[in-house]
Parts: C-alpha cells; sequence; structure tokens
C-alpha cells in the first residue's frame, strides 16, 4: 500500500531547488510523464519522479497544480505538493512568489486533507523564508532593532516591539523588499528613505503582524499612503513626520482602528485640518494624537504646574538643546519670553515652532540664572512609542 509523505520528512531532492544547472528545461511531455509517476506503484519510480520534478523549471508549476486538482490519489497531490515546497523554499525568487500563492490558495480551497498538508507545508517552510529574509535584508542594508520588555507603570503606557529600519543605508529595490512578508516576528517598521515609492509601502503592507510604523521624510504622499490600508487597522500606533500629508489624510486616519497613539510632526494641517483628522480617529486614538509644527528641543523632563518647576531630566546628545549647552538637572523658568510652570508648559509653548526656528530660554543652574538661544531640529525616529 502506497502511502503520502509525511509531513516533516525531507525529500531525497530536498535542495534540487538550489543547485545551480545547466540542464535544459524539460519538455511539457516529460513533465506529464513524471507527475503521472508519482503514485506508481514502485516507490523507487514514485522517488525519482519526484526528484526530477524538484529539477524542473517554473514552466511545471501549472501542470503540478492541475494534478493537484484533478488527482485521483492522495499520493500524487501530496508529492506535487512536495514538489512545490521545495521551489517555494528555492533560490529563484520568480518560482518561490509563485509556488508560495499557489501553495496558499491550496491550503484555502482544496479538499480537507489536501489543504491540511498545504498549510503544514507553509508552516514547516516559514521558518527557512524567515531566516533567508533577515540575511538578505540585513545584507541590503535593513537594521533589525531589539526589543526590551517596559517596567510597570507610568512606562507601561510606551510601546515597542522588535524592528526594522529602512533608512539611507538601504541598498535594495523594491523587488528585494518581496521579503519582508517573511518577517513573521516584526512588529515595528520605521522608513526614513528618499528613494521611498508607493510600490514599497505595497510590500510592507503584506508584512504579517506589524502593528507600528514611523514614516518620516522622503517624497510621501497620501496616495502613497493608500497602499498601507490593508495594514492600518492592526496598527497600535503610527507616527508621520515631516511628509507632505495634508487633510486629505484623513480617511486613512479613520481607518485606524485599533490605534492607541498617533502622531503628525512637521505636516503641512492648519487647525481646522487637526480638528477634521482627530474626529475621525477612533476614541483610543483621540485621546492620544499630538499635532506638532515639527520643532525639536530634545530633552525630556519632569515638573507639574502646582510646583512650578520644569526640571531638565535628559538632553538629547544629538539635539540644539544640547549644542546651545542645556544639560540634564538644569530647570527652564523661561522659554519664548513666558515664565515656564511645567515641563508640560514647556512642550505646549513650544508646540508651533518649527524646525530651523531659534528659540531663547533661562535656565537656573545650581543657583545661577543662564540664557540660551537653541535652534530647534527634526524629531528622530524613536524606539519606543507613547508618552
Amino acid at each position: 500500500m502506497m502511502l503520502p509523505l509525511a509531513v516533516g520528512a525531507e525529500p531525497t531532492a530536498s535542495t534540487s531547488a538550489e543547485v545551480t544547472t545547466t540542464e535544459s528545461a524539460p519538455s511539457e511531455a516529460e513533465i506529464k510523464q513524471w507527475i503521472e509517476q508519482l503514485d506508481s506503484d514502485k516507490f523507487l519510480v514514485r522517488e525519482s519522479a519526484t526528484q526530477k520534478l524538484t529539477t524542473a523549471k517554473a514552466n511545471s508549476i501549472p501542470m503540478l497544480i492541475e494534478s493537484i486538482r484533478t488527482a485521483s490519489s492522495l499520493e500524487k497531490a501530496f508529492r506535487c505538493i512536495h514538489v512545490l515546497r521545495n521551489f517555494a523554499a528555492g533560490h529563484d525568487i520568480d518560482m518561490e512568489k509563485q509556488a508560495t500563492a499557489e501553495l496558499v490558495e491550496i491550503s484555502e480551497t482544496q479538499n480537507d486533507r489536501v489543504a491540511g498538508y498545504a498549510k503544514e507545508v507553509l508552516k514547516r517552510i516559514a521558518p527557512i523564508k524567515q531566516e533567508r529574509a533577515i540575511r538578505m535584508l540585513s545584507g541590503l542594508g535593513i537594521r533589525f532593532s531589539s526589543y526590551s520588555a517596559q517596567p510597570s507603570g507610568f512606562q507601561a503606557q510606551i510601546m515597542s516591539g522588535p524592528g526594522i529600519i529602512i533608512d539611507s543605508s538601504y541598498q535594495g529595490n523594491v523587488d528585494d523588499l518581496y521579503y519582508l512578508r517573511h518577517l513573521q516576528f516584526i512588529e515595528d517598521v520605521q522608513i526614513s528613505n528618499d528613494k521611498v515609492t508607493a510600490d514599497w509601502f505595497a510590500q510592507i503592507a503584506k508584512m504579517p503582524n506589524v502593528r507600528l510604523m514611523t514614516i518620516k521624510d522622503g517624497p510621501v504622499n497620501v496616495a502613497m499612503l493608500r497602499e498601507l490600508e490593508p495594514i492600518l487597522p492592526k496598527l497600535d500606533a503610527i507616527r508621520l513626520y515631516y511628509i507632505d500629508v495634508n487633510v486629505e489624510v484623513a480617511p486613512l486616519a479613520a481607518k485606524l482602528d485599533n490605534a492607541t497613539y498617533v502622531e503628525f510632526y512637521g505636516l503641512p494641517l492648519s487647525e481646522a485640518d487637526e480638528r477634521q483628522i482627530t474626529q475621525v480617529l477612533p476614541p483610543t486614538a483621540q485621546a492620544n494624537v499630538k499635532f506638532r509644527s515639527g520643532g525639536f528641543l530634545g530633552v525630556s523632563g519632569s515638573g507639574s504646574g502646582m510646583t512650578g518647576t520644569c526640571y531638565i531630566q535628559n538632553v538629547h546628545q544629538d539635539s540644539g538643546a544640547y549644542k546651545a549647552g542645556l544639560r540634564g538637572g538644569d530647570t527652564v523658568i523661561e522659554a519664548v519670553g513666558t515664565t515656564v510652570e511645567s515641563f508640560q508648559h514647556l512642550i505646549n509653548l513650544l508646540k508651533d515652532k518649527k524646525v530651523g526656528e531659534t528659540i531663547d530660554l533661562k535656565v537656573n543652574r545650581h543657583g545661577r540664572t543662564l540664557k540660551m538661544s537653541v535652534t530647534l531640529g527634526k524629531w528622530p525616529m524613536r524606539p519606543d512609542y507613547g508618552p
């Protein structure tokens, strides 16, 4: 009695799809003959036919699919899927795309046992495809960021996750971004690249588990962002910085069904535009949407209005504040000619300041009053999302 291939078994020619060969492509007649032999009564004939098919070219895929749909035995259907598995895990990107797409369709449309086998095959080759994607994308300049759990309390509001950064270091093209869909573990995508196109966003939209996103700089407009529609309802947070996006982004903002944190910095938006965008956001995001003209001071701090203090805890070393001499431990007592009552008050005073503007500060440092002029820069892509 013939038995179908075990799901976890490696074929005798498991690496055949990865071997470069100078042999010519088999003819259609040869491929049909090999497929017919897949349910032969003789084991060696079945194995030989399977091995030969794994060395075939893309023209064999339609015949394999047709055989799966019309197969009179599970043996033949399973062996055809097994051959597609080799193509889907091989190094020929066109065959990988085609075979993977066919396996997905089979897993969703065929009878229970054939569909189940296709699903299991896809599950088992996913780590192989992910490892290859990491190697290829890293080699092309995409950076992978690590993830560390946040402490409890106030910091629990901060969101972060394992992510990728696609900036000017990326040397690949849009076709190479096909491999993004294999990165099952990636939750955060941050992109800042002058070469970005709508097709880049279309590839990002196929990533399975992205929930955080930052888009900064580059020739990005609303039409390009529409390619992200499939992924928008899954996002917990999104940040748009310094791109040419106006109030026409509102219909896309309305699709952020699960968002809890939104930042729009340095966008050409009026106060009326901001109100319109806020109204279409889900209630969870309306409470945590931030609009700023885009000027970045570069400090973190504390202090409430009741205490009348604005204590600076840390200063970003690449910021205008650091270059002007502001340091952790300082207390800001005046900004742009107004007495500062709290750190939040300082934020509010600077909310409408743009990149390149210079602001005057008065600072208390160990009892001495210092005057500083700070030129505001751009907000950087930060690893965490939230307050």
